[in-house]
């Protein structure tokens, strides 16, 4: 892939993108953590084994979905068949064409407001669909322990611990997207904060937390000069090879001092959302504007884009 070398931020600027990234994301998770996660109302907090294994279907369907649709079809699910869902999704799956009925009721006739599939070669919405309910149902049939009780144990042994856990489980590698899906590292991440900052169950230091980074991310650190080394697709030149530059994001924060990796994260994806949009970025109110060089007035940084061709 073709690449290009940028101006970056000085040592003290990307302190300070940094900085602000994360009490923006730190702020957004102490507000919105139970949203994000799609937690039904009628789901008492303090059944863990129950939200556990609700954010565990939550994170295998949310895989190439439109998010708000997904939060919106993991709700419908446990509407429909409430703990059932959790305790015994194998009897569910005998129910399947009630299952169905909620997948179209939310989807649409195809499902594609919930998977938009065009770029996957013929792969219908359902069929994504089926194959990440059936490694839950699979996953949740074949335990002989409470998940919340391996997840403490995994979290007390280490962060990594616990994604490996998750990553690497033979049926459920059947229903992740990728050799290291960014899944896995969002649903680690949430376990992190309930078991750590709500049911005070596992001390665990944040600054081992994962990264996500997907392509909103990694657009913020190109347009701001945190990244210097920008790989993109050599027919659409403007849009950054996401999975090119993850790995030097999250080392990159990772080496900063006292930096918490999943609220940077979520603050760069908290920016991408509301300020730096694909196109007709609005830098002139971005919270971040002056620690970024986009920000500052740089085309050269501006250009970048995580989906589709921008032009500034």
């Amino acid at each position: 892939m073709p690449r290009v070398i940028q101006k970056g931020l000085s040592d003290d600027e990307l302190v300070q993108f940094l900085q602000r990234l994360q009490s923006i994301g730190q702020d957004f998770w102490q507000r919105n953590w139970r949203e994000s996660m799609a937690l039904p109302e009628d789901l008492p907090l303090h059944d863990h084994e129950a939200i556990t294994r609700f954010l565990l279907l939550r994170t295998l369907l949310n895989q190439q979905g439109d998010t708000n649709k997904v939060r919106e079809l993991v709700r419908a699910l446990f509407a429909a068949f409430k703990r059932q869902l959790l305790d015994e999704p194998l009897k569910v799956v005998s129910q399947f064409y009630e299952v169905l009925a909620v997948f179209y009721r939310v989807g649409g006739e195809k499902g594609a407001k919930i998977y938009r599939v065009g770029a996957l070669g013929g792969i219908k919405p359902l069929s994504l669909f089926l194959y990440r309910f059936a490694a839950f149902a699979f996953f949740i049939s074949g335990l002989d322990r409470l998940l919340y009780e391996i997840v403490e144990d995994k979290l007390q042994q280490g962060v990594h611990n616990l994604w490996a856990f998750f990553r690497d489980d033979p049926i459920l590698n059947g229903g992740w997207v990728g050799n290291d899906p960014k899944a896995v590292r969002m649903l680690t991440n949430w376990l992190i904060w309930l078991f750590g900052a709500i049911w005070r169950k596992v001390d665990v230091n944040l600054e081992d937390t994962l990264m996500v980074v997907d392509g909103h991310v990694d657009k913020v650190f190109c347009r701001a000069g945190a990244v210097k080394t920008v790989v993109y697709e050599p027919q659409r030149p403007f849009i950054i090879v996401a999975k090119d530059i993850r790995s030097g994001i999250e080392t990159l924060v990772k080496g900063a001092p006292q930096a918490i990796p999943m609220f940077v994260d979520e603050g760069a994806f908290t920016i991408a959302m509301n300020w730096c949009f694909e196109t007709q970025p609005n830098c002139a109110e971005c919270p971040i504007r002056t620690a970024c060089l986009a920000g500052r007035g740089s085309d050269e940084h501006l250009r970048w884009s995580a989906y589709r061709q921008n032009l500034p």
